[in-house]
């Protein structure tokens, strides 16, 4: 009888053996997931994190976007009632022009034979007339009639209406710690958007020691034509 005994231990022993086996295949099963299901918590990790950062980009381009309509808003406000102001300007430019011209008028019709004594000296070219008349006359009792003399017409140039004046301002300027595209803007009275198309900038973003480009380089100014006498 211990025959049949040891063969049942035998084969309780195996069975063990086996069920250790498959047991040692299944944590190693369960390990290689565990290892997996952690690669792939780590690349969630990554990809929140990138999509976090794109999110902050997004704020802060909206931000910029949000304060340079602001900033137009104020330019487009200043330039209506800049443009008012020019109308106004202009309304009350055109009415004195129209007084001056219904003057000019009234003087333009009195001939020089009507005030005697009296010569037409601050009409252009009237000096030299009046000289060449003398030189070409000859010696005359007084009471004489003097010749008659052409009086010149008036020409007028009206000035454009409302042209401001030209303010001196440097061409190009170094960024500072602390500065702004907005800041320097403000200070060099220009618009963003110009700044931006002077330097190539694809965005508000600068660094301190650049140098940037405030206004275009100044044109020649061409000489004025005026007539000859």
């Amino acid at each position: 009888m211990v025959e049949p005994e040891v063969s049942d231990l035998q084969l309780t022993v195996d069975t063990l053996k086996t069920t250790i086996r498959d047991a040692q295949r299944t944590i190693t099963e369960l390990r290689a997931e565990l290892d997996a299901r952690r690669q792939e918590l780590a690349d969630v990790q990554i990809a929140r994190a990138q999509m976090e950062g794109r999110l902050r980009e997004a704020e802060r381009r909206l931000a910029e976007a949000r304060h340079v309509i602001d900033l137009q808003r104020e330019e487009l406000a200043g330039s209506r009632a800049e443009r008012e102001r020019v109308a106004r300007t202009g309304a009350a430019l055109h009415s004195q022009l129209k007084q001056l011209q219904k003057q000019l008028s009234k003087v333009g019709k009195q001939s020089p034979e009507s005030r005697p004594g009296i010569a037409p000296a601050n009409l252009p070219g009237a000096g030299r007339r009046t000289a060449a008349a003398v030189k070409m006359e000859p010696s005359q009792p007084t009471e004489s009639v003097a010749p008659a003399v052409v009086q010149p017409a008036f020409h007028q140039e009206e000035s454009p209406v409302g042209a401001p004046a030209r303010v001196a301002v440097p061409s190009r300027v170094l960024v500072k710690p602390g500065d702004t595209l907005w800041s320097l803007a403000q200070r060099h009275h220009v618009t963003v958007k110009r700044l931006m198309s002077l330097n190539g900038l694809a965005d508000t973003r600068i660094e301190v020691g650049q140098a940037l480009w405030l206004s275009d380089p100044p044109a020649p100014e061409e000489s004025p034509n005026y007539p000859t006498p």
